[in-house]
């Protein structure tokens, strides 16, 4: 019995790696066109691996996962990848050992925005993306919008047009989105 478990588990993972390698060929193959969607899908596969063998057996299966996103994966979908199926590993562990569902939900929350926060900062240097010139477009159009609607200029809308401000307001959206997206993972990651 203990052979036919071991078999299981090795090709248990083969069949979330191929999962996973089949979501990235078809983001791939699609041209990127679904990435927004897979970023939410792709953890799922390891949690569902993790949730059923734990971290060790996972870590094998991450190491997979890794190698595939480096063959059927762009630039960006790479990051995109490993960190979801880091996430995926941390979820499905945290399920394995039955962990307080609001602490997991909290912690998934938590590493997506903080991946989201990542990724901004890491394909903005891949990518030559300029936080400081997409802040004064911003700060261009916004002047350009409240000229044209004549809106009065007073402490608060010059306060809003600040190169700082702008800079916190687009931070701030970031880890917002990234904590939705932990919270999306985390509810899709509970369902199956």
């Amino acid at each position: 019995m203990n052979r036919n478990n071991e078999t299981l588990k090795i090709t248990t993972g083969a069949m979330i790696i191929a999962i996973f390698a089949m979501l990235l060929l078809l983001n791939r193959q699609t041209g990127a066109f679904f990435e927004e969607m897979f970023i939410y899908i792709l953890p799922i596969p390891m949690v569902v691996y993790a949730t059923k063998y734990s971290w060790k057996y996972g870590l094998m299966v991450f190491a997979g996962m890794t190698l595939f996103s480096f063959i059927f994966g762009s630039v960006t979908t790479v990051f995109y990848a490993i960190t979801g199926a880091l996430l995926g590993l941390i979820l499905g562990t945290c399920f394995y050992y039955k962990v307080n569902m609001t602490t997991t939900m909290l912690l998934s929350m938590g590493l997506a925005a903080l991946f989201n926060v990542l990724s901004t900062i890491t394909l903005a240097s891949v990518f030559g993306y300029d936080l400081k010139r997409e802040i004064d477009e911003m700060q261009n159009m916004m002047n350009q919008v409240f000229t044209q609607a004549k809106v009065e200029t007073n402490a608060a809308t010059s306060q809003m047009l600040e190169a700082g401000f702008l800079k916190q307001m687009m931070i701030i959206s970031t880890v917002l989105m990234g904590l939705v997206q932990g919270f999306i993972i985390y509810q899709l990651s509970v369902m199956i």
